[in-house]
């Protein structure tokens, strides 16, 4: 018994080396049905379930149904699975996962190969290597599309990218890895087949590209500054701003502990030494109703805030005010609560307005200037796509809101930005409102093919390498060069071939003098409380250089400004150059 297993082993070994002398190493090919790899690691699954979710495999059971020895591309098996995703109450996007691992070893390492292939049919989603260096669940993917039929696909290990929510780390594959394919995209069968790590990939020059001279556009005239005191107040408090991004708004806080929150009074200081001066805090604030389903559908108009939610507010108050920083209070309805149908409902509107009225009854004593409430952040935020919040009816609760915090204060300034995930082209159709005490906010992550490379969430996670400006020497004729994939929508390709006109300061100047104009007509202040570029596949010299520019824009134009992303690390520190970049102070 013990030779036979020796002389498995030897054969297996063997095997190995003798595939790793030719440009690829079989993974799986599934002919054999077990849940090993050729190389000896399990598959396993895993889902949402855990967090709320409820996708599973229809009328199927892992591993004896999914891996089969029948059909397959060209062969005697494959891994197949019919996948039927089930939001439930989870938070983000539903998901169903395969996955298996490779143990490096001494003749098995993935980094002695550039790549992998394997023949994939049916639903999309995107493949990713799990490594030890990643903690924070943001590892290296690629989207892989919707295939009707059979469909090699090539996964170049360098058009990897990571998500871009965790901190940024080095693909390291000099590893033991996990490969996992999470189908994500939509429900349906699921096929892969013939997994093999490549060593060498032959590309053809495309020519799908075109250098042309950057084409900068003919100034639109700006009319004039706002002159009023509100205004004043605004450029005082609200520029050279920050976001305290991924934490209150997309989950309930839970512990009155400091220490255990993501932010607490070192974060607070370390902005104010960095130079910032002010914080947005983005919360959802409807989290914290007590009975909160009955109140919003109008079963229970008795409205009542959980205490933890101010225990953190008075945290962030005590500590803005103790490093002088001005505090943004941003209603940040992130998990889809504000609907298209919410929205025209009354006792829906009622209970948001109301909820405004506490956190003013509760703020009533405060005297601090620089305290400001922000009424919703962006209305359609975390809608399916293509469903809207009508215009009209969500000023209609901006104003049910501002009645209700003047009901208790009647001058602490309110910050309102428009539908559309705050467009400023939105704002400019809308009338402002009566009472004088609004500040109007605007978005702006324009050109967004630059500020969002990298960003898995908006389909561009491969794309890298955009320069800023656009540079003719710095381009390509191949999409490739810019991480742009089979897979890659088609938008963005448009937007890269229009790029030579739009990635410039003019053209950014010319998109903010719309809404300049318009705010200089009514004689009301603006703020761009959310803007950034993504570092995830950026040069840092071209972040620097867009950050620059839009700094001096802001400062041409008279506009406050507070960050989303990108000007600092995972710890919240500035990134080389950004201090310089922004006109910050560095104690």
């Amino acid at each position: 018994m013990k030779k036979s297993l020796l002389l498995l082993f030897i054969s297996l070994c063997w095997l190995t080396f003798a595939q790793a002398q030719q440009n690829y190493l079989v993974i799986d090919d599934f002919e054999d049905g077990n849940t090993q790899n050729t190389l000896g690691g399990y598959w396993y699954t895993f889902n949402d379930n855990q967090g709320g979710g409820k996708s599973h495999l229809a009328q199927q059971m892992w591993p004896q149904e999914c891996l089969v020895t029948t059909g397959g591309h060209e062969s005697k098996g494959m891994l197949v699975g019919n996948i039927e995703l089930d939001k439930g109450t989870y938070q983000w996007s539903p998901y169903y996962a395969f996955a298996t691992k490779i143990e490096k070893t001494t003749t098995i390492n993935p980094a002695n190969f550039v790549g992998l292939t394997y023949w994939h049919k049916g639903a999309g989603h995107k493949l990713r290597i799990e490594t030890e260096e990643v903690i924070d669940y943001d590892f290296y993917q690629i989207p892989i599309p919707t295939s009707a039929s059979w469909k090699l696909i090539t996964i170049d290990f360098s058009m990897l990218t990571q998500g871009g929510w965790g901190k940024k780390v080095n693909l390291n594959l000099d590893n033991s890895i996990n490969l996992v394919w999470n189908v994500d995209e939509s429900s349906g069968s699921f096929q892969i087949d013939d997994i093999r790590f490549i060593k060498e990939l032959n590309y053809f020059k495309q020519n799908d590209l075109v250098i042309l001279p950057a084409k900068i556009p003919d100034p639109v005239m700006v009319k004039g500054n706002v002159t009023s005191t509100l205004n004043t107040l605004s450029k005082k408090y609200l520029t050279k701003g920050m976001n305290l991004t991924n934490w209150g708004e997309s989950n309930k806080i839970l512990s009155s502990n400091t220490n255990e929150w993501k932010y607490n009074a070192a974060t607070i200081k370390l902005q104010a030494d960095q130079g910032m001066l002010g914080i947005r805090f983005p919360i959802d604030l409807d989290l914290y109703i007590k009975d909160r389903l009955n109140v919003l559908n109008g079963t229970n108009k008795k409205i009542e805030m959980e205490p933890i939610l101010y225990t953190v507010l008075d945290s962030m108050n005590s500590w803005t005010k103790k490093y002088s920083l001005s505090l943004t209070i941003d209603y940040h309805a992130y998990d889809g609560t504000f609907s298209r149908m919410a929205s025209k409902n009354l006792q829906f509107k009622e209970a948001t307005s109301a909820l405004w009225g506490e956190v003013a009854k509760h703020f009533k004593n405060e005297q601090r200037q620089d305290l400001f409430y922000e009424l919703t952040n962006e209305p359609c935020l975390g809608l399916p796509e293509g469903e809207y919040i009508d215009q009209a009816d969500w000023t209609s609760l901006a104003q049910m809101m501002i009645d209700s915090i003047r009901k208790v204060d009647k001058t602490r300034p309110i910050i309102f930005g428009d539908t559309k995930w705050y467009s400023l082209d939105e704002l400019v159709k809308n009338k402002p409102f009566t009472d004088k005490y609004i500040i109007y906010s605007f978005h702006m992550y324009d050109p967004f093919i630059f500020t969002h490379q990298g960003a898995s969430w908006t389909n561009m996670g491969s794309v890298k390498n955009i320069p800023f400006p656009y540079s003719p020497e710095r381009w390509s004729t191949e999409f490739r060069d810019f991480g742009v994939l089979d897979g890659t929508p088609s938008w963005v390709k448009d937007q890269l071939k229009q790029y030579y006109q739009e990635g410039n300061k003019q053209y950014i100047k010319n998109r903010l003098a719309k809404v300049k104009n318009w705010a200089f007509d009514h004689n009301v202040p603006l703020i761009c409380n959310e803007w950034g570029a993504l570092p995830n596949t950026s040069k840092i010299e071209d972040l620097n250089a867009y950050f620059k520019t839009m700094g001096e824009i802001f400062v041409e134009m008279d506009i406050s400004w507070q960050v989303w992303f990108g000007i600092m690390d995972h710890d919240n520190k500035l990134l080389p150059g950004m201090a310089e970049a922004l006109d910050l102070k560095k104690k």
